[in-house]
């Protein structure tokens, strides 16, 4: 084989391998200037009801198709919510299965995200979140509510627990473990004033 086929082949294994780095970083730049458009900011003297809730206000409509944001400030984690969990949605962000609960609503609402994935990271860190960690969860009213995670476990890729039904509110999140064959999951509870003094002195 001649030099020039063999620089060719090295220039097209270079591109290849490097196709999902850059589906990665366009896709999180995407996600970013999806949360620079939403741009939330706190009212000044807003005060945190009982029951973790609180109001915010935007400088901007949340982007077409995004439904809320999800933050977990421990973890660096700030991303849009959209409705529905296929490719489309988690390669832009966080996925709301619409079998389960509606965000700040009665019930188990279950949100998930990829794992490391060639199309999306954004749950790649959540395996590491602790007990007592705040996660916040902000609707299309700009209504912010706030969970304390209660514990969290690996199950099986079909183990229907993830969705289990709630009579209160909570929030489930999970994503891909060992390479999909299970999942990562971390259950939250609604925080109240005293839950929220004992996740902030531990």
């Amino acid at each position: 084989m001649s030099k020039k086929g063999i620089v060719f082949l090295i220039t097209v294994g270079i591109a290849l391998a490097a196709v999902p780095f850059l589906f990665r970083f366009f896709d999180k730049r995407q996600a970013e200037d999806y949360i620079n458009q939403i741009g939330v900011t706190e009212d000044e003297g807003d005060e945190k009801g009982k029951a973790g809730i609180s109001k915010k206000k935007a400088s901007a409509k949340l982007p077409e198709g995004a439904i809320g944001i999800l933050e977990i400030e421990s973890l660096n984690i700030r991303y849009p919510i959209f409705e529905g969990a296929d490719a489309g949605h988690l390669n832009m962000g966080i996925g709301h299965l619409p079998e389960t609960a509606g965000l700040l609503e009665k019930g188990n609402c279950v949100l998930a995200g990829h794992n490391g994935s060639s199309r999306g990271i954004f749950f790649t860190n959540l395996s590491s979140i602790a007990d007592g960690a705040e996660v916040k969860v902000t609707d299309k009213e700009m209504a912010t509510h706030t969970y304390i995670v209660e514990d969290t476990g690996i199950v099986g890729s079909y183990d229907t627990s993830v969705r289990a039904e709630s009579d209160e509110e909570r929030l489930t999140l999970f994503t891909c473990a060992y390479h999909g064959s299970q999942r990562f999951v971390c259950r939250c509870k609604l925080a109240t004033d005293d839950n929220e003094c004992r996740a902030g002195h531990s």
